[in-house]
């Protein structure tokens, strides 16, 4: 006598909306456009689940237009205010985000690196002992890196050019950042790749845009997200007045205004 195992599939929870169902064939076409997303078939029954309800108040509304994009556009229009920002809250948002409004900091430089991931701790006493050299005879710069540099920039002296933020790893552009000026840096600058001797031959400071070129642009972006915030309130105050299955939903994954909401 054999013994037959036999496998179920569990089949997706059927989805309605206020009554009015919505077919796995809808949400698995339009899952094809939530790929990204951790899980795509509930991504996008959540964002079908909101489109219906959306079409459902304006069918309620009696708002009357060329196709549902249209309706849903005048309903979301009628219905969410218009976001409105104040001088005060642009002004605000600039200086207190100055690092958004910057053309960034350029250094020319050059450096010696001393390959010392594995905590080399002679290493790490030579490479000290070079920099206290240097202190006292900058223009050995070129020569010391040639010879006991592990960088491929020794062959031009460790001259590394004129680096930007992103050029660089963070920790060595960090440390220029902290110096901010030309000169060779007082104490030996550790990353990912070792510990770096680091001379800065020109520091251009990045200058902050006038409040005048970026006040529009500033404007757009806080209304922009008033106005979404605006929408997912509108649309929880919906779901919660509205009898949805099959369909969970938390202020996290609800689709933004005006996207995910593919037409059926």
């Amino acid at each position: 006598m054999s013994n037959v195992v036999t496998f179920y599939s569990k089949k997706p929870q059927a989805v309605s909306v206020n009554g009015e169902i919505i077919s796995n064939d809808v949400i698995e076409a339009a899952a094809a456009q939530f790929l990204e997303a951790r899980e795509p078939r509930k991504a996008a029954a959540r964002s079908i689940a909101v489109r219906t309800l959306l079409r459902q108040r304006a069918q309620v509304l009696r708002i009357e237009a060329a196709d549902e994009e249209a309706a849903i556009e005048l309903l979301l229009t009628r219905e969410v205010p218009l976001a409105t920002v104040s001088d005060e809250e642009i002004r605000r948002y600039y200086e207190g985000h100055p690092e958004k409004f910057s053309n960034g900091d350029l250094f020319q430089v050059r450096h010696i690196l001393f390959d010392t991931q594995g905590e080399d701790e002679e290493l790490i006493r030579q490479a000290e002992g070079v920099l206290l050299q240097l202190k006292d005879n900058p223009d050995w710069f070129e020569k010391i890196a040639r010879e006991k540099s592990a960088c491929t920039s020794r062959e031009v002296g460790g001259e590394l050019g004129q680096i930007s933020p992103g050029s660089v790893v963070p920790e060595f552009w960090a440390a220029l950042v902290e110096f901010g000026s030309t000169g060779l840096l007082p104490h030996l600058v550790e990353s990912r790749y070792g510990h770096h001797i680091v001379q800065v031959d020109h520091c251009i400071k990045g200058k902050t845009l006038p409040f005048e070129m970026v006040e529009g642009k500033i404007r757009d972006f806080l209304a922009a997200r008033l106005e979404q915030l605006a929408y997912q309130g509108y649309v929880a105050g919906l779901i919660e007045q509205s009898t949805i299955k099959g369909v969970e939903f938390g202020d996290a994954n609800l689709p933004p205004a005006g996207q995910g909401m593919p037409a059926e």
